[in-house]
């Protein structure tokens, strides 16, 4: 790892600052309100990590910043516009330092400073890197969309770094897409458990050696393969829905067991109850957010009462967490179904992928909740991100025969694969494509694959030629 101290990295000299000179010593305006903002960005940083961003006050900001609420509103409107603008500075810093990595350098080793220039940056202010990658979710959509963007930035710069490259050549799209997840699911789950610079510095020196490895199995580029994913015509939608299904429901359908009387078994009521709570979930986070639905609209939507809710779930994180886990065997439900125990396990990695993406393409309501909701439902199921990420790995660790890889290149692989898979789907439900994820197919599968069988061979499973036959 490289020792460079860097603007972003550079940790500040005490928490409550010296008040700036006055009278005929006085700094110029423009000083005086750029101080004031570098003041306020770090005790956002050292705030943010000593309680949490959502457990922050503006009156904590502004007594350790040194300045007055009045200074404050000067320069944001409200706590999670100075998250956001804290965010900016610290990625501006960072990918400066990213510029300067040594343009001697092409293809994997210059991929390699820019990710020890990553790393160093998390190891070197932890408490920063926190802030960047977990308490960013904390200001929901708006600080989901700048991740987005920073990862759009950071892919394109890695497509464009090996299409540069004399020797490494190019790298598609989605596989620079899926090395920004892996980096980014590497550092998130290290830093999100508040660790020290000191063993960081042991864990991230320990991970790098793998990662590189890992991406070095995906260059070469195999002939054939496509820069971008080629585009999927959605089909027609379909009409009505079951209970449970998680799916938006037509406004003509009625949620509600007929009143009064009836001779509709307890367990059927009941069962019939938690899954129009599903879907009323899904419906309403997938139409407006999560920090938006309330267990007013909850009720609402899914026509049972408040008293019905809480026999179900004690508050509305349970209940959330509860509709995910619900989508969730579903989806594997529907991988597990479309494997033949006949082909080997790489064609079946290729038919549990295709499932995968059918299942979130009928399900957008789940599929946004996996993908993004998930992530800024927060403080409360912060800790499930972990768990929505690895619960990809079912997929990965499809086990049957001799043909079977014995086991990943290393636990880092396993990591990445699932981080850079994640980041794919998480770009698409993003930005309104959750009904072209087909398309994202076979770059899934060759990604999930190239590092267990190599990428010629991963291509060749992928494009559907028998395993071992060539291109020709």
């Amino acid at each position: 790892m490289t020792e460079r101290r860097s603007a972003a990295t550079r940790p500040a000299k005490r928490s409550r600052r010296s008040a700036l000179p006055r009278g005929p010593q006085a700094l110029p305006r423009e000083e005086v309100a750029a101080d004031q903002r570098e003041r306020l960005f770090e005790a956002m940083i050292e705030t943010v990590d000593e309680r949490g961003f959502v457990a922050s006050t503006i009156s904590d900001l502004v007594e350790r910043a040194g300045v007055s609420r009045r200074t404050f509103y000067e320069h944001f409107d409200n706590k999670d516009e100075c998250l956001l603008a804290t965010y900016d500075m610290l990625v501006s810093r960072i990918l400066s330092d990213v510029a300067e990595v040594d343009e001697g350098l092409e293809g994997v080793d210059r991929l390699q400073a820019v990710i020890e220039t990553l790393f160093e940056a998390a190891i070197r202010r932890p408490a920063a890197a926190r802030l960047v990658c977990v308490e960013l979710a904390a200001a929901g959509a708006p600080g989901i969309e700048r991740w987005a963007r920073g990862s759009t930035m950071l892919t394109r710069y890695i497509a464009e770094m090996f299409a540069q490259s004399s020797d490494a050549g190019r790298v598609p799209e989605p596989v620079a897409r899926a090395i920004v997840g892996a980096v980014r699911n590497i550092l998130y789950s290290r830093v999100r458990r508040k660790r020290s610079s000191r063993a960081l510095r042991g864990e991230l020196g320990k991970v790098a050696p793998d990662l590189m490895a890992w991406i070095s199995s995906y260059v070469p580029t195999p002939e054939g393969i496509p820069d971008r994913p080629r585009p999927y015509r959605p089909r027609p939608a379909r009409g009505g829905r079951a209970p449970g299904t998680l799916s938006l429901a037509p406004s003509w359908s009625q949620r509600q067991l007929p009143p009064g009387e009836h001779n509709l078994p307890r367990g059927f009521v009941s069962h019939n109850q938690r899954e129009r709570i599903f879907d009323a979930i899904a419906r309403r986070t997938s139409a407006a957010g999560y920090p938006s639905l309330g267990l007013e609209d909850i009720v609402s939507e899914a026509a049972v009462s408040l008293q019905t809710f809480y026999q179900h779930f004690e508050n509305k994180e349970e209940a959330f967490l509860a509709t995910y886990e619900v989508g969730h065997a579903k989806g594997m439900t529907a991988v597990n179904r479309s494997l033949d125990l006949r082909l080997d396990w790489t064609e079946n990695v290729k038919l549990g992928v295709d499932a995968l993406l059918e299942f979130l393409t009928s399900e957008p309501a789940f599929a946004h909740i996996a993908c993004v909701d998930v992530l800024i439902a927060y403080p409360h199921v912060a800790a499930r991100v972990d768990e929505a990420n690895y619960s990809l790995a079912e997929l990965i660790d499809l086990r049957f025969d001799e043909s079977t890889p014995s086991r990943m290149p290393s636990a880092v692989a396993g990591e990445a694969i699932v981080g850079g898979v994640f980041e794919l789907l998480h770009e698409y439900i993003l930005n309104g494509r959750v009904g072209r994820l087909p398309e994202l197919a076979d770059h899934i599968a060759y990604i999930v694959l190239a590092p267990l069988v190599g990428a010629e061979e991963a291509w060749s499973v992928v494009r559907g030629r028998p395993k071992g036959k060539s291109a020709a």
